[in-house]
């Protein structure tokens, strides 16, 4: 009885520390990630609502104006087969909410080795890819692994890759849609074959994993060698928190605990993050991002994405803040350590509705939509931050060094230092109020609403 116990005791003990060394990976460093990735800045193209043809060939069209813009990397949502079920039980709410009477869901596959029809072919995937390549560009695709629609080809051919109740009736997630079992050793080969499918077939460079914290972590390490012996220099980026995922597995992640739970909050004026401290509080969440991941860990940037911008409907980013609030965030999202991530039309400042679930009256009049002040502001601003980070390697490898301020609350006050090269000063009014500004160090500041300071600092 004795020996029981004492074998409880030390198997809880043994739980503790694993969940502990994997909640708090400072002590490890980030995965090695490729330059070109590290160095670059990523682009997200909705295809829907991209062009007004809503295809990969209309799609193609804008890569050579994105190259001008400075984009390294495009990313694709995804593009295979959506389920066609129009039982509107099995439709996620927000697909229901959107108003659009259509049931492809792009994150509700239908099959995964086929492009849907409605943006061509594969071999409009495999020239896409192809003039990308031309043009210097990387090519992300998008993996939905933790759940597809309810009427997916791997239903019928496989039902033992699915989770189930007692009652036998399938498990469904929170967007009703059929739960995958991860732990299976079936569904894990057949994953790992779609993606190395996508390397191979396609010659993409890397992906973006929806929901990634939702699969066990050992099923994306397993992916990962494999992923590597086809490209070695592969990037994958988890649409993740968890702090252990960048030891082995992944390249980045989501920026989610700095751009959904506290800047668009905060900026929003949500209630609930009314005494959060304001600025102050998107400072702290960054340091303690910084004190639980691995040393090195990169964030995937973004201000906008095809959630937000989903979610958002009419009343967009753009149109309930204004441009010089969604210009001063861009600025941080560059400014600040990781790789810059562009929703598509962010560069003209797009403030009309796109959806997921929807194409006609949703796509970007590229030809009017572009040719306004503000839209051309925009875009040459985002053309000198690229340019920027191409020349400033603090922006790419530096550490980022907050500096105090007599304003915490609206002022985020910080530099990029990299031994050997110049350091970049990031300074940003997040209020619409002038302040006068006071740093650590100080220097005065006298910013205008949304205003803000992102230049290199010349070494003396």
């Amino acid at each position: 009885k004795g020996m029981k116990k004492f074998i409880a005791l030390f198997s809880f003990l043994v739980l503790c520390f694993s969940v502990f060394a994997q909640e708090n990976c400072n002590h490890f460093n980030a995965r090695h990630t490729p330059a070109w990735f590290r160095e670059g800045v990523s682009y997200q193209i909705m295809p829907r609502c991209f062009s007004e043809e809503g295809t990969l060939k209309g799609a193609e069209k804008h890569l050579e104006r994105l190259v001008d813009l400075g984009i390294s990397v495009v990313y694709l949502i995804p593009v295979n087969v959506a389920d066609t079920d129009m039982d509107k039980s099995k439709w996620s709410p927000r697909q229901l909410a959107s108003g659009f009477n259509d049931p492809r869901n792009p994150y509700r596959a239908g099959d995964y080795f086929t492009v849907d029809p409605e943006y061509g072919t594969d071999q409009d995937l495999k020239d896409f890819v192809n003039k990308a390549h031309s043009l210097g560009l990387k090519v992300f695709l998008d993996l939905v692994f933790a759940h597809c629609g309810p009427g997916a080809e791997v239903i019928k051919s496989h039902p033992e890759y699915f989770l189930y109740k007692e009652n036998g009736e399938m498990e469904l997630t929170r967007w009703n849609f059929p739960r995958f079992d991860m732990n299976y050793i079936g569904t894990r080969r057949y994953f790992k074959t779609v993606m190395n499918y996508y390397l191979s077939h396609y010659n993409v460079d890397g992906f973006r994993c929806d929901v990634a914290h939702r699969i066990p972590i050992s099923f994306w390490e397993e992916a990962r060698v494999e992923a590597e012996a086809i490209k070695p220099d592969v990037v994958i980026v988890a649409e993740s928190s968890r702090p252990y995922d960048m030891r082995y597995a992944f390249d980045a992640e989501y920026n989610w605990s700095i751009a959904r739970y506290a800047m668009r909050p905060i900026l929003d004026k949500d209630p609930k993050f009314a005494d959060k401290g304001g600025m102050a509080y998107v400072r702290a969440q960054h340091i303690k991002n910084a004190s639980v991941r691995p040393k090195g860990a990169l964030h995937w940037n973004m201000t906008e994405n095809h959630d937000f911008a989903t979610d958002d409907f009419e009343n967009r980013q753009e149109k309930r803040l204004g441009n010089a609030c969604c210009e001063l965030q861009l600025a941080f999202s560059f400014a600040i350590d990781g790789v810059p991530f562009l929703f598509n039309g962010q560069e003209i400042a797009h403030e009309k509705r796109v959806s997921l679930f929807g194409h006609k009256d949703c796509w970007i009049d590229w030809k009017n939509d572009s040719t306004t002040d503000v839209a051309k502001d925009r875009t040459a601003k985002i053309k000198a931050w690229a340019k920027m980070r191409k020349e400033q390697k603090a922006l790419s490898y530096g550490a980022t060094e907050w500096i105090d301020n007599d304003k915490p609350v609206e002022v985020l006050s910080f530099k990029r230092t990299l031994e050997g090269a110049n350091d970049v000063l990031f300074v940003g009014n997040f209020s619409d109020k002038e302040i006068k500004v006071k740093l650590a160090d100080g220097t005065k500041y006298t910013l205008a609403p949304w205003a803000y300071i992102f230049e290199p600092q010349k070494k003396k």
